[in-house]
């Protein structure tokens, strides 16, 4: 859609249509205007930038529908070397950013990691127990995912994870 069909009278079809519900309003002119709602990296390298400047030690992206690609961005992204906290819940990245995570060593500073909700398999555990980048970790929480519990002794085991105090599984 054109810029010139979202017109004021298609503005109040969607307002009324909405309820004038405001987040409702204003996806429904994004679906309009972006028929593929993909994100530019552009976009989020921008967002993630700013989160980075008020906190470089702290970024929590939860319930951002963050891509398996965003992830792996994120771990490529040199800013993000003194980053001690990184939260992901409820995205569903998987198993291919879980990868991207325990395998870059941009997230070696990293002490706590919250990646609940996040569809990750046992794929994604065998992974994350080869990781040689992670051992400063002090918290892990892999809650709502689909591995099992099973991983609660056996990350623990790999002996990559000397500092690791707080492991949560289910």
């Amino acid at each position: 859609m054109d810029d010139e069909e979202l017109n004021t009278d298609k503005i109040l079809e969607i307002f009324y249509s909405t309820k004038g519900g405001i987040d409702k309003v204003n996806a429904a002119i994004d679906a309009k205007l972006r028929p593929n709602p993909n994100r530019s990296l552009s976009l989020f390298d921008k967002f993630v930038a700013a989160r980075i400047q008020l906190n470089p030690k702290v970024l929590k992206l939860v319930a951002m529908e963050i891509t398996a690609l965003e992830v792996i961005y994120l771990s490529q992204q040199t800013s993000l070397q003194q980053l001690e906290v990184l939260d992901l819940r409820k995205n569903g990245f998987g198993d291919v950013g879980l990868d991207a995570i325990a395998h870059s060593a941009i997230f070696s500073n990293l002490k706590e990691l919250d990646l609940r909700s996040n569809l990750i398999t046992r794929l994604g555990m065998e992974s994350l127990a080869k990781t040689q980048v992670l051992n400063k970790l002090e918290k892990l929480d892999l809650r709502i995912n689909k591995m099992g519990k099973r991983w609660e002794e056996k990350l623990p085991e790999t002996g990559n994870f000397p500092r690791l105090t707080q492991l949560r599984v289910l």
